[in-house]
């Protein structure tokens, strides 16, 4: 997007740590707001925009969280093979004096069948270790997409022209 002056600043939330109860369309964009609100109470008395997003799979009234294991990575991957899931996006934007944006981002993603030997794939399942829905679209798991109805880079993890939208509306311009 042509920004080249920016710092990146691990929020204080953690998302291991909170209980919630709400719908996972909230949750997520709740999570991006507590990120970006934790990096805020750390630069207070600067003229900066935080940016933040948080990102879960859904299918089937089951959530696809972060993996931990490459057990995990199959058994999601066995899970999402040849069917549609949900991939949703919470993103906050919030500047030092106060304003706020946050927004939901939803994009549809069709796996074709992953194969019982695909699914022996050492570098395929090690790439899914810490993402949610056990894989990463830009990497290897690409191969399986048939069809994604929404954002790609939401998918990646941040949906570029959502936030592109929301910086515009900050006063960005490039």
């Amino acid at each position: 997007m042509g920004i080249n002056d920016f710092r990146v600043i691990r929020p204080s939330f953690s998302e291991e740590n909170y209980k919630y109860d709400l719908p996972i369309t909230k949750k997520v964009v709740e999570f991006a707001f507590l990120k970006a609100n934790s990096v805020l109470k750390e630069i207070k008395n600067r003229n900066y925009i935080i940016v933040s997003g948080d990102t879960e799979v859904f299918r089937s009234g089951r959530v696809f969280s972060k993996t931990s294991s490459r057990t995990e990575v199959g058994a999601y991957l066995k899970s999402l093979s040849g069917r549609k899931h949900f991939v949703y996006g919470g993103l906050c934007v919030m500047n030092t004096k106060g304003k706020i944006s946050k927004r939901l981002v939803k994009t549809e993603v069709y796996f074709n069948r992953i194969s019982c030997k695909e699914l022996e794939d050492k570098t395929l399942i090690n790439e899914g270790i810490g993402k949610s829905g056990g894989y990463a679209i830009q990497g290897l798991a690409g191969k399986f997409v048939k069809k994604i109805r929404g954002s790609y880079s939401n998918v990646v993890g941040l949906s570029i022209s959502d936030l592109y939208s929301i910086l515009k509306g900050f006063g960005f311009k490039n």
